[in-house]
């Protein structure tokens, strides 16, 4: 659990150190990691996430429900965060940085949270579930961020007038996933709260993931004509879900 949590904390604070001197980001640059880190979250969360949370036992009607509870309120995340979480950074946009920050520390204390294994715990030894999540949703998640934290330490230099404070902002936001994994970790492995709480908690943080990764997919091919290479990329990024589902 710590080496992942630290892992989480320098997937941000390692790219943001590399943005301290620029002042602009261009998402165009990482477009194809995008699509495949995108395809990979994607496919994760169909063939992984969602499979394992109908695997507890829980009402299916109930637990879709709370993966479109998730999906809209990640939309709602992205209002105030103007796509920075999908590595975009908009020259034009006008950028609230505490609600920016605010959604974005909410939004990645949730992608932590999801990496507990608390909820494979009850399954069955023979289930393919049952031998852990955090590997392969870790790897999401990180290619899922690097792109974020460019995007996010470009703006903060671009609008704050001290290096230090946008550095000490990027330091807070490197924090919120760590701590989603704590949280969960704690919880997960307490009587705090009953466990049917926490599969409402990781279906609402699925739904969320269904939302950041289409919406990658949206944004990376905005005219809707099927573009060959990044169609390729997707597949790619699909396939590599795939393979680590079957091999971790």
């Amino acid at each position: 659990m710590i080496i992942n949590a630290i892992i989480l904390f320098l997937s941000v604070a390692i790219p943001g150190a590399l943005m301290i001197n620029q002042k602009s980001f261009k998402a165009e640059r990482l477009s194809y990691f995008l699509v495949f880190a995108g395809a990979y979250l994607f496919s994760m969360t169909v063939i992984h996430l969602i499979p394992d949370l109908f695997l507890s036992g829980e009402d299916p009607f109930r637990l879709g429900l709370y993966i479109l509870i998730g999906f809209f309120i990640q939309k709602v995340l992205e209002n105030f965060s103007n796509g920075v979480e999908h590595g975009h950074v908009h020259a034009h946009g006008a950028y609230s940085v505490p609600y920016l920050l605010i959604a974005l520390g909410l939004h990645s204390f949730l992608e932590g949270s999801i990496m507990t294994d608390a909820i494979h715990s009850n399954h069955s030894p023979d289930s393919v579930y049952s031998h852990g999540s955090s590997p392969k949703i870790l790897l999401g998640i990180v290619m899922h961020k690097i792109p974020a934290a460019l995007a996010l330490m470009a703006l903060l230099v671009s609008q704050m007038k001290s290096i230090k404070k946008a550095i000490l902002l990027m330091l807070t936001f490197a924090l919120a996933s760590p701590l989603g994994l704590l949280f969960s970790e704690f919880f997960g492995h307490s009587d705090v709260f009953p466990e049917r709480y926490l599969i409402i908690f990781f279906a609402i943080v699925a739904g969320g993931f269904l939302q950041i990764s289409t919406t990658i997919f949206i944004e990376t091919d905005p005219h809707h004509k099927l573009n060959w290479k990044r169609f390729s990329v997707s597949i790619l990024g699909a396939l590599a879900a795939v393979i680590a589902q079957l091999a971790i």
